[in-house]
């Protein structure tokens, strides 16, 4: 037996025994060393060898080594010690990248009058093509090195102020130019995102590797997916985004795990601070000044964000890093719904598609609502760190608090239609009756967490402990008044035909002034109020243990872990409903606005809501106690999980195989709910459940000649049911909610769900070139699942009110398939000017079946899944003036977001196109201009509806927004590094 292979047999046999941490340190003393075999050859052939050789990035130009040639370097060294050798005597310095890579230098320029005293304390400003971007230029460099490196399928975005566009600058902006990435959108902005055509509650999502709290929309529906909308870039130095799994992952990924990794002060080297104030002018004026209301600003806003990170202390073995943002800004809209009736096929016809719909629709409603809509984010984030010389040892503590208020206002105005019988497609539809409803929130949103981690390695031992506690809150009270009038003898026209892109036209009314002269009466429940309150805690504590599994390691390794996590989440909704009927048309504000799309002046509810006389109201006492006890319910859920991961690794080849045991146990308390006598019983009821999943897995990666890599994957991963779809008994919301037209949505949980059992296959092969900065990829999954969660939906008519009923289920199988391709390529001169490209297509293809009332659905998709998907990213450098023009694409087709309990009823989000552009420049040393425009298409989101999505059901218009950026940057780095 070699040297070698006793060693990491005794090591083996030690660990077993539980004192591995002591001895095999004394064994193996040259984990870090690798061999080397680089023969004298011109300097930039024997950098990308050494590159190869290593595993290591190492960001260079040609203008750097030109004319230079390297001697030979052989022999069993650390990387450090061959680079070092290779730039020996050539004027060269090495920079070493944190967490890997290194970035050539061109010799320092050092002022006579201090050549004499320069230290390493000695700083002087480092320009680039702009003061600040340099540093930025690593950033990117490791986010690509990461991805050549790693053992595991992934795509990465490194953190850049400048080419990370909108004022706050999201995580969830970042992101979504990633392949296979879907934004889903929150009005102008992406809040969640899907990956690979799965839902975003099947993304594992953490700071720091721990797991971030999120109670999803407002904690009534208790989804998992993650606000990636609230966290702010500037807080994280990279996203890496995995998209196959090991055994060393969290085992409850379905689409993929995101990991947000924090900025760290030991990025970079000196002192950084960063500064942006800016302006926003939003084109979406909307219901403002007409509405009746003031305190809502048409048009404009105003942002500032700042960072700041510096190293202290004797060996510069302390570092902190802190950053803070805040926005406040008009986010306007208008929107337009528009309901069917659906012809059967026996001569009938319903405002629900059932199964013999004859696929011909007629409209039923016709719906606009002004919103004014007042966003604020306000937060900040702090790091501590301890890097000790010499000591293998990095600690961390990192705290953070974000913050978002909304203050909203919705008037929307419906024509509700008579049904006049199969095959009649006249134009002109008596109208029933006509409502006018203003809906006011308070919407308040907070995520804080607080994470310790520790870091320590030697020789091949690494032990990396992780403990944080999550947490997010919401409220929101919500104002609700609604009138409606029943006009004589009126008439609506209209034309065309409705599709995937447009409703139907309303032409006209028979009486213009039909809402001017009705009478106008409040209803009985037609008025409440709603205070509503959700809260997310998650405590972690993960311990990760290693041995000969570092990237430069070969031979045998073994990886070994534990973590423990609780999540709890209580939600309480108070709701109080008044019956009345007394006229109100003297309260009715009646304007000569015209909304977008519309033909006619649109009607206001006059009173504030927040102000209106509500104790002059008579409350339905019964009702409103039911609805409140039927919201509430509590859930807690408690993870235990274990893991063994073995490697081995060769020179060029890699194979990981392991197991992480997820052991699951949770409770959820809902309601005593007597349905008939429409009472609540005081106290809860406990239901509680639990389950244990082996999740094997298995890796395969290969570096083959030229730069090219083959990863191959299969394992297995699950996705948990939403809390809310487990412990929720009933909830009842009323005004828009940004799925269609329904007036009032019940949602109901099921405790009866199994959690999603997922086999996934990967392979990807990927392309590198141009010294790292360039990488062409090509990647194939299959993800086949059992026992799938998806929403019901159903509609039906009540007293001229439309509701959609959503409750989970269990499907009978599903799954998707994909191919992405992407291409990125930095540094790119192409007729001597310098780019950045990146564009990447994803193609999917899924299917989902599922059973409703002893009848099986299948359907070619699943949800939150569209069939193609493309970003594209573009940035052209400036040095001139010291800036750069930036352009991002996003497009995704259409997607399903709810199986109806039968097809016509499914409800989805149309294809969607967003193109933004951003233009900066240097006026100053350290002081910078940047202009932004967003969705410079005017593209506008559209809800659709029916088996084939075919039909449009809401389209909104958010306009556009113009931010205007002075950026303030300071960075300072010593001289000799």
């Amino acid at each position: 037996m070699t040297t070698r292979n006793l060693c990491a047999f005794r090591s083996f046999l030690l660990l077993t025994t539980g004192s591995a941490s002591l001895w095999a340190s004394l064994l193996c003393s040259n984990a870090n060393a690798t061999s080397i075999h680089i023969a004298s050859q011109p300097m930039a052939q024997a950098l990308e060898t050494l590159g190869r050789q290593t595993g290591e990035n190492i960001v260079f130009t040609p203008e750097q080594v030109a004319n230079l040639k390297a001697p030979a370097v052989n022999g069993n060294m650390t990387s450090s010690e061959a680079i070092k050798r290779l730039l020996n005597r050539t004027g060269l310095s090495v920079e070493t990248v944190p967490n890997g890579g290194f970035i050539i230098h061109p010799a320092p320029t050092v002022p006579k009058k201090t050549a004499r005293k320069t230290s390493t304390s000695d700083r002087v400003p480092k320009n680039g093509i702009n003061d600040i971007e340099k540093m930025f230029v690593t950033g990117h460099r490791k986010s690509q090195s990461e991805k050549r490196t790693s053992n595991i399928i992934m795509d990465s975005v490194a953190y850049d102020p400048f080419e990370n566009l909108g004022g706050v600058s999201s995580v969830a902006q970042s992101v979504i130019q990633l392949p296979g990435v879907t934004g889903i959108t929150d009005g102008d902005e992406p809040r969640y995102v899907s990956i690979r055509g799965i839902s975003p509650d099947l993304n594992h999502t953490t700071m720091d590797g721990v797991t971030i709290a999120s109670i999803g929309e407002s904690g009534s529906g208790g989804t998992r997916r993650i606000n990636l909308q609230d966290i702010p870039s500037e807080m994280t130095s990279r996203t890496n985004v995995y998209k196959s799994f090991t055994a060393e992952q969290d085992g409850d990924a379905i689409g993929g795990v995101i990991d947000m990794i924090p900025m760290s002060a030991f990025d970079h080297k000196g002192l950084y601070k960063y500064v942006d104030a800016y302006g926003i002018w939003s084109s979406k004026r909307g219901g403002v000044g007409a509405n009746g209301l003031g305190g809502y600003s048409p048009h404009m806003g105003e942002g500032a964000k700042g960072t700041f990170s510096d190293t202290f202390g004797k060996d510069k073995e302390f570092g902190i890093v802190m950053s803070m943002r805040y926005q406040n800004r008009a986010r306007n809209t208008t929107k337009n719904w528009q309901s069917y009736y659906y012809d059967n096929m026996d001569g009938a016809s319903d405002s629900t598609p059932d199964s013999s719909w004859n696929g011909h629709v007629r409209p039923s409603q016709y719906s606009t609502g002004e919103y004014a809509n007042d966003v604020t984010n306000l937060g900040g984030s702090g790091k501590l760190e301890w890097k000790p010389t010499g000591k293998n040892l990095n600690v961390s503590l990192m705290g953070w608090s974000y913050a978002r208020w909304e203050h909203s206002v919705m008037d929307k105005e419906d024509y509700n239609l008579k049904d006049m019988g199969i095959g009649s497609d006249s134009s002109d539809i008596p109208v029933n009756s006509m409502y006018v409803r203003r809906r006011q929130n308070d919407w308040h949103r907070q995520n804080s967490g607080i994470i310790g981690h520790v870091d320590w390695h030697k020789d091949k031992h690494s032990i990396v402990l992780r403990a944080g506690y999550t947490m997010e809150d919401y409220s929101d009270y919500q104002p609700y008044i609604a009138a409606r009038a029943y006009p004589k003898n009126l008439l609506a026209s209209y034309s065309g035909y409705p599709n995937q892109d447009y409703m139907w036209s309303q032409s006209g009314l028979s009486n213009p002034s039909a809402a001017q002269t009705s009478t106008w009466n409040l209803y009985n429940d037609g008025s409440y109020q709603t205070w509503e309150k959700a809260s997310e805690r998650i405590p972690t504590v993960r311990l990760d243990y290693g041995w000969n599994t570092d990237k430069h390691d070969k031979g045998f390794g073994i990886m070994s872990g534990f973590q423990w996590r609780e999540l709890t989440l209580d939600h309480d909704e108070e709701q109080t409903y008044y019956n009345s009927k007394e006229n109100f048309s003297n309260q009715m504000l009646q304007t000569d606005h015209v909304p977008w799309l519309n033909t006619y002046p649109e009607t206001f509810i006059g009173p504030n809501g927040y102000k209106f006389p509500w104790p002059t109201l008579a409350a339905d006492q019964k009702k409103s106690l039911y609805n409140s006890g039927i919201s509430n319910y509590k859930y807690r859920e408690n993870i235990f999980d274990g893991y063994v991961s073995m490697h081995y690794a060769w020179k060029n080849t890699t194979l990981i195989a392991g197991v992480r045991a997820d052991a699951t146990n949770y409770a959820g308390w809902t309601p005593q709910i007597n349905s008939a006598a429409q009472t609540v019983s005081s106290g809860y009821t406990k239901q509680p459940g639990s389950y244990i999943n082996p999740l094997p897995s298995f890796d395969a990666v290969h570096h083959f000649p030229h730069d090219v890599t083959v990863h191959a994957s299969y394992s297995q991963s699950l996705g948990r049911p939403a809390p809310g779809q487990i412990a929720m008994a009933a909830s009842e919301s009323c005004g828009d909610n940004d799925s269609g037209g329904a007036d009032c949505t019940l949602t109901m949980g099921n405790a009866h769900l199994k959690p999603r059992r997922s086999h996934n296959f990967d392979v990807s092969v990927d392309k590198w070139f141009n010294r790292g900065n360039g990488m062409v990829s090509l990647a194939f999954f299959s993800k086949w699942i059992k026992d799938d969660i998806i929403t019901s939906r159903g509609l039906y008519t009540q007293n001229g009110t439309n509701y959609e009923v959503i409750s989970p289920m269990n499907a009978n199988s599903a799954g998707v398939m994909g191919l992405e391709f992407n291409v990125v390529n930095r540094n790119l001169h192409v007729f001597s000017q310098i780019l950045d490209l990146q564009a990447n297509v994803t193609w999917l293809q899924g299917h989902e079946s599922y059973s409703s009332g002893g009848t099986t659905y299948k359907y070619n998709a699943m949800i939150y899944q569209p069939n193609f998907v493309a970003n594209g990213m573009l940035t052209w450098h400036i040095p001139q003036i010291k800036g750069a023009l930036r352009t991002t694409v996003n497009y995704s087709g259409k997607y399903f977001t709810s199986f109806g309990a039968t097809p016509g009823a499914s409800d989805g989000f149309g294809n969607f196109l967003t193109f933004n552009l951003g233009f900066w420049h240097q006026i100053f040393p350290g002081i910078t201009l940047k202009y932004e425009v967003m969705n410079l298409a005017n593209y506008q989101p559209t809800y659709v509806t029916g088996n084939h999505l075919q039909y449009a059901d809401e389209r909104d218009n958010y306009g556009r927004a113009v931010y205007f950026h002075v950026v303030f940057n300071y960075h300072y780095s010593c001289i000799l590094c």
